[in-house]
């Protein structure tokens, strides 16, 4: 424990824990024991807010805005085909192998396969009411932030994100933005594994725990205002594209595609630039105009620079986004969707084209018309 809480590595030479210990009454300086397990109840308080909020507004809302709640038709629970489609091995020959075991046929089993997919896949509603959250929370934590931090000085010049360090004083608006920011964040990771699961799974679940920990970080070590920063610029852009998501589910395409051209624009000077630029530049370069050199503070650029790097792995999914749109006319996708191939709400009716030329007829000229697809 002494080798953790090493003084050598966590801060430059001269100051030790001591001097982060509250002894003036109207000097608060960040202690560990006031953050640590009040941000886990806070995650399990913003799950519940987020079950009755979806509950008692966001379906009764969805509903109102035309997305209909997904009714799964019911399954054979057959061992063999389970099994299949866990394995993901749907070729000729694993096809021809359940068809002995089962005496269903090749269509029978493709249409199984599908109806099964679908109901892993998550639904319009799952999506909306998902999305949704992340909107009211973002939108309003910005503007919380922004409300707290505008008379800041730190928020203007970041070199006083240092000057007067250790003894920085955290005002109570300040520590309530971390406590419910680090709620947040464990609210996601504790579902992570239930919420709709994209093709950038990895990089979230990294992304969450980098993030939770240069919150605890920069809290023992008292960079709060720093990561007050980080928060900030974190918040800025998110709740943009939770609103292009649900224009998109409520079939608003002109709508959808203004969400998202403002959240490219708010992503690129907040992440590309903001980001890198100035606090990136803060706390490597900046910082050391006022502390002497000490290890930990390598590794909270460490941290950082991870973020940098999702941001530009981020970047390029978007910039796929916005191909889609001049190559195919409009955003279509989320190119950080899940990585397999689902069945959409939308497509019901062509489930089971296959087995009538007819049918597959009838749902090719609907969407010629534009009464079923993507509008």
């Amino acid at each position: 424990m002494d080798l953790l809480w090493n003084e050598r590595f966590w801060f430059p030479e001269g100051v030790t824990w001591e001097n982060l210990r509250n002894v003036d009454p109207n000097v608060y300086i960040p202690q560990i024991e006031d953050i640590g397990l009040l941000s886990i109840f806070i995650g399990l308080v913003l799950l519940i807010i987020r079950f009755l909020s979806e509950r008692l507004f966001v379906i009764p809302l969805a509903k109102c805005l035309g997305i209909k709640v997904r009714k799964n038709l019911p399954l054979s629970k057959t061992p063999e085909l389970e099994h299949l489609y866990r394995s993901k091995k749907t070729g000729t020959k694993d096809i021809k192998e359940v068809t002995k075991k089962t005496e269903m046929t090749e269509r029978q089993v493709h249409r199984w396969l599908r109806r099964r997919s679908k109901q892993d896949s998550p639904s319009t509603m799952q999506k909306f009411t998902e999305c949704s959250y992340h909107f009211m929370f973002y939108c309003a934590m910005f503007i919380y932030g922004l409300f707290i931090l505008w008379d800041k000085s730190w928020f203007w010049e970041t070199k006083n994100c240092w000057i007067g360090w250790p003894k920085q004083d955290v005002s109570p608006g300040i520590y309530w933005y971390y406590v419910i920011e680090l709620g947040f964040y464990w609210s996601l990771t504790f579902t992570l594994m239930v919420d709709h699961r994209r093709k950038d799974f990895k990089e979230m679940v990294v992304h969450h725990l980098v993030t939770m920990a240069l919150m605890y970080f920069s809290w023992v070590c008292n960079f709060v205002r720093v990561g007050t920063l980080v928060l900030l610029v974190h918040d800025a852009v998110d709740y943009w594209m939770a609103a292009a998501k649900m224009a998109k589910y409520c079939k608003q395409q002109l709508l959808c595609e203004l969400f998202f051209a403002v959240f490219v624009v708010v992503w690129i000077v907040t992440r590309l630039i903001i980001y890198p630029f100035r606090i990136l530049y803060t706390s490597s370069i900046e910082i050391y105009q006022y502390l002497d050199y000490f290890p930990s503070a390598y590794l909270f650029n460490a941290l950082l620079i991870v973020l940098q790097i999702l941001h530009i792995l981020w970047t390029i999914m978007i910039f796929k986004i916005i191909m889609q749109k001049f190559t195919e006319g409009e955003l279509k996708k989320d190119s950080r969707s899940e990585s397999e191939s689902v069945t959409s709400d939308d497509t019901t009716a062509s489930e089971d084209c296959r087995e009538s030329p007819q049918k597959h007829r009838m749902v090719t000229r609907q969407r010629a018309m534009g009464i079923n697809g993507t509008t």
